[in-house]
């Protein structure tokens, strides 16, 4: 999940931003449910990937469900 691991994601971001990328960041919640609820935590996975792309300078639209 993005913000739960070792992975910077702002500066790889801005990266993206910098080079004029403006596709789709997805977040994917695949994990034994037995051990991570799935919804709980996509919605966390995209609330962190929200606040990182925002911090690298992207406009987020808002989530479509």
């Amino acid at each position: 999940m993005p913000g739960d691991g070792s992975i910077d994601y702002v500066p790889l971001l801005k990266k993206l931003k910098g080079a004029g990328f403006a596709g789709w960041l997805v977040v994917e919640a695949e994990q034994d449910p037995k051990k991570a609820h799935p919804l709980t935590y996509a919605t966390m996975g995209c609330k962190n990937l929200t606040r990182m792309a925002k911090d690298a300078g992207f406009t987020v639209d808002p989530v479509r469900p």
